[in-house]
């Protein structure tokens, strides 16, 4: 079993969810599901790929909304601590109006460690964002993104975990730095809390499936997006 100490240490950057603020308005609620593939290669013992893919859909399904292609290069500073950075493209298809696309270029650092049986990561991310906006000006805007995932194998082994179900528990906090005015107004933007089921398929690739809390801070509205996520992780060291 895990100590107290261990689960407070795990929950901490897990639960750190900020208290919604009150609104005149209910927030604007929708029903959608993104298909994600995340990809870490490395190349040799120092530098190595890292990407991912995702597609996202419309409410209530109605085909796709957005495409996120996000590659990047990554430096192993050492065990377990990785420096990337990179070029993100973003395509939102929108029903009621002209298609945009932003453009974006992000740096980030990682760390991975074990906490008994349980895998865990933290993600700080930077990113700058040129926004295309249909009938306004486009937009620039810093974005700060704190990142943290736990990893727990549903095995009874003790040793590496390379085959079996497991569950996964997240949350990201992202904060606008710039640019404000012209996107929400408030500081903060969002969060994405997430819970999934998934299962090794062996020491290279990862498949889950779960639920993801989206919660935008809008300027005049929220909106809560209620996501259910499938996603294929593969690693290849």
């Amino acid at each position: 079993m895990l100590s107290n100490r261990v689960l407070i240490r795990l929950a901490l950057p897990l639960l750190t969810v900020p208290l919604l603020s009150a609104r005149a308005e209910s927030p604007i609620v929708q029903q959608t599901g993104w298909g994600a593939w995340f990809n870490n290669a490395a190349i040799n013992e120092d530098i190595g790929i890292v990407s991912d893919v995702q597609l996202r859909s419309q409410d209530e399904w109605a085909g796709p909304r957005t495409l996120l292609i996000r590659p990047g290069l990554s430096w192993y500073v050492q065990p377990g601590q990785t420096l990337s950075a990179g070029y993100a493209y973003i395509g939102t298809f929108n029903r009621d109006a002209e298609d945009a696309v932003e453009h974006r270029i992000w740096q980030q650092w990682v760390s991975s460690y074990r906490l008994q049986r349980v895998n865990v990561s933290q993600r700080l991310r930077l990113e700058q964002r040129f926004i295309g906006r249909p009938g306004a000006p486009d937009v620039y805007s810093d974005r700060f993104r704190w990142f943290a995932r736990a990893q727990l194998p549903l095995n009874a082994g003790t040793g590496a975990f390379t085959q079996g179900a497991f569950l996964a528990f997240q949350n990201e906090a992202m904060v606008n730095l710039s640019g404000r005015d012209a996107l929400n107004a408030p500081l903060f933007d969002q969060n994405r809390a997430y819970v999934a089921f998934g299962w090794r398929l062996n020491r290279t690739a990862d498949v889950e499936i779960g639920y993801l809390n989206q919660w935008i801070n809008g300027k005049n509205r929220d909106t809560v997006n209620h996501v259910l996520q499938v996603a294929l992780y593969t690693f290849f060291r």
